[in-house]
């Protein structure tokens, strides 16, 4: 075999070969997959942890006691509910059809915030009638979609009040639908709720808080019309409305009886990682943060709907949904009341199918009734959308009724944070990114020299932790100039910049020493995984894979942010591990995503003696001033606002050098320096008070 087949035979097998050196295996060949396997290491371990806690569980008494906490901890993870307002209820207008009359409905779930809907009201039997409230799936048209109107009418017409709401983003209370053009600015549904419940994590709030509200309001509406019967009212939702069905029963015990029509009956966890997986986030207020720390998946919240009757829909019996199903089931019948959970596919695409419609109402019927309901569907027409809305064009902001989920956004923030002249404290960084500084040893693997012109490239790779490698460049010059060393930290790793002719050769050329890397996720360790359907135009980052492990992380109670923070400050540890570098420091340079790596790095480990900030975003503050943005869910930290901003933690580096070069806005446009300067004008102060004015930067 010649030398050219030596080595691509050694590249085929996994391995590369030192130059002039025995060949070397790469970490890749024993961490596959390496980020999102370690994330979903340890849901799983979460996972079986609290299996085996549940299958302790035997009695009524456990199961109530677990229930309760299941209940609390949801209450948690949705940052409490706030205290009730007075509805302030309208009846925009009202219409009449062959045995049932509709109502055009609005009340307030909260001062000024109106939820639009509409009430089906039968016009036969003797009242008061049960009272369904039905929360909607992820339509951007909302309960005016022909499939859940044809739902409301089947229930109505068999002696139901049906109260069918919009939830925010969705129908009336769409965010980015111009009445006038019919055309949406992001997307439909689910980009309108992870664009602002992603801001609303920045805030120490969440999106799902919000939607959970809006129908434990909607129960309090039912409550009020004389035609309900007060102790039966039931809830049905289909896609994200089962899912927001599933939240509203477990949390309000006023509903009595609940379907949950294709809203996510199988647990999150344990997580199948294959290499055909599509890895990728449902929308964000579908997430409950850090449920698998504190062990509440989907069934939890299911069992904690019994005693009360529970239908599960479901598109296919599968093993997974079989598996969690009998883990309902097998709790209804520790309680004694077997019969009250039933399950029922619907053999045909995701939708609110005749079948599933009927098999609704039936089971609303034996419970709310005693008596089978229908086999047949009636024949009905369905509305024209414009019957059907509240306000004079269809849309709560174009008609300027009332607060929107950005006007309250852009209320709160702007008391945020709390101290904004005050430097970050350490404790606080600390302990939102979950930051550990993992001090084992780096075990450093040495690939390949790669000669250039007046310098080299040793290629290598070291630990970040047990289980992750970060992979480095290493740009060794010809002529040292015995400088503190440069860790050089791109958001789109080590190869971005490390090309001939790039930023990083002019630095190796001039005597530096200069080391890039890969930060977990990122570069060569990008997870080989794709989301689940493409998400077309600019707001695509919000279902992908880097905001899928996002996620991952924070069902943990993890930081992906602070992960990568992490990585930095190992290859701080490599840097000066180095014979060839200065022991007096390492000097850093950040770009896009990597500007806030370095900056949390360089706040957390004083080894870091200068700081470049390049293209990174202005502040989270900037982001939540604002209705669309492009920076994603991996550079967000839950709750930062409620604590401090990005100023305030380059606050704390007044006694080193920092640059802010290009700051980004939202929309990932550069900002002029006097627009940053404003920003930073904690930042300043506190160089200014150290006596260290010259060596804060802001430039162009």
């Amino acid at each position: 075999m010649n030398r050219r087949d030596f080595g691509l035979a050694f590249l085929a097998s996994g391995f590369s070969a030192k130059l002039c050196g025995e060949p070397v295996a790469s970490y890749a060949d024993e961490h596959p997959d390496m980020l999102l396997r370690h994330l979903v290491a340890e849901l799983n371990d979460l996972s079986a942890k609290w299996d085996r806690e549940r299958e302790k569980i035997a009695t009524p008494a456990q199961i109530e006691a677990r229930n309760r906490y299941v209940r609390e901890k949801m209450r948690e993870m949705i940052h409490g509910l706030p205290d009730r307002n007075p509805l302030g209820p309208k009846i925009v207008k009202s219409f009449e059809r062959p045995g049932y009359r509709v109502e055009n409905v609005m009340f307030q779930s909260r001062p000024d915030f109106w939820v639009t809907g509409n009430l089906y009201v039968p016009l036969s039997g003797k009242g008061p009638f049960p009272g369904i409230i039905s929360p909607c799936g992820h339509y951007a048209d909302s309960r005016m979609n022909p499939e859940y109107q044809a739902a409301y009418i089947n229930l109505v017409k068999n002696g139901f009040v049906v109260l069918a709401y919009d939830p925010i983003g969705q129908g009336e209370r769409r965010q980015y639908w111009n009445p006038a053009t019919n055309v949406t600015d992001v997307g439909g549904a689910t980009t309108e709720h992870s664009m602002c419940g992603q801001l609303l994590l920045l805030m120490g709030e969440d999106l799902t808080h919000y939607r959970i509200w809006d129908g434990m309001r909607a129960v309090d509406y039912m409550l009020t019309r004389p035609e309900v019967d007060p102790e039966k009212i039931g809830c049905a939702g289909h896609s994200g409305g089962g899912t927001l069905t599933r939240f509203i029963a477990a949390l309000d015990e006023r509903v009595k009886v609940a379907v949950i029509n294709e809203g996510g009956t199988t647990n999150r966890w344990p997580i199948d990682l294959l290499p055909e997986s599509r890895i990728g986030p449902s929308d964000v207020e579908q997430n409950l943060f850090p449920g698998a720390l504190l062990g509440v998946d989907h069934v939890d919240m299911q069992v904690a709907i019994a005693p009360r009757p529970l239908l599960a829909l479901i598109e296919d019996y599968s093993p997974r949904f079989l598996r969690a199903a009998d883990r309902i089931r097998k709790r209804y019948e520790q309680l004694g009341v077997g019969d009250r959970f039933a399950t029922e596919p619907a053999n045909d695409p995701h939708a609110w199918t005749v079948k599933l419609r009927l098999a609704t109402t039936r089971w609303f019927s034996r419970w709310f009734y005693g008596k089978p309901g229908p086999d047949v569907e009636p024949e009905f027409d369905v509305e024209p959308e414009a019957r059907l809305y509240c306000t004079p064009n269809g849309s709560i902001r174009y008609a300027r009724q009332g607060a929107t989920i950005y006007t309250l956004i852009a209320k709160k923030q702007a008391q945020l944070p709390p101290n904004p002249d005050e430097p970050a404290k350490i404790e606080d960084i600390r302990k939102l990114l979950d930051y550990r500084h993992h001090t084992g040893p780096l075990d450093v693997r040495h690939i390949v020299t790669t000669p250039r012109k007046g310098y080299s490239i040793e290629k290598l790779q070291f630990l970040s932790e047990p289980g992750i490698y970060i992979p480095a460049w290493t740009f060794v010059p010809d002529k040292p100039a015995r400088k503190p060393a440069i860790l050089y930290v791109h958001e789109s790793g080590k190869e971005a910049d490390g090309l001939e002719f790039g930023p990083m050769e002019e630095l190796v050329r001039q005597g530096e020493l200069v080391v890039s890397i890969d930060v977990r996720g990122i570069g060569a360790t990008r997870p080989p995984h794709a989301p689940p359907g493409s998400r077309p135009g600019p707001f695509g980052f919000l279902f992908d894979v880097e905001t899928a492990m996002a996620y991952l992380a924070w069902f943990a109670n993890r930081s992906l942010l602070g992960m990568r923070v992490q990585d930095v400050v190992r290859a701080v540890d490599y840097t000066l591990s180095r014979k060839d570098a200065d022991t007096g420091g390492v000097r850093v340079i950040g770009k896009g995503a990597g500007a806030l790596w370095t900056l949390f790095a360089a706040a957390l480990d004083p080894r870091i003696r200068s700081v470049v900030c390049e293209r990174g975003l202005v502040s989270y503050q900037a982001l939540t001033q604002t209705d669309r943005y492009l920076h994603g869910a991996s550079g967000f930290i839950r709750d930062v606002l409620l604590r401090f901003d990005l100023p305030q933690v380059a606050a704390l580096l007044a006694d080193r050098e920092l640059t802010v070069k290009s700051a980004a806005d939202p929309m990932k446009q550069r900002l002029a320096p006097a627009q940053v300067e404003k920003v930073y004008i904690p930042t300043a102060a506190a160089f200014q008070k150290a006596g260290r004015a010259q060596y804060f930067r802001v430039l162009a």
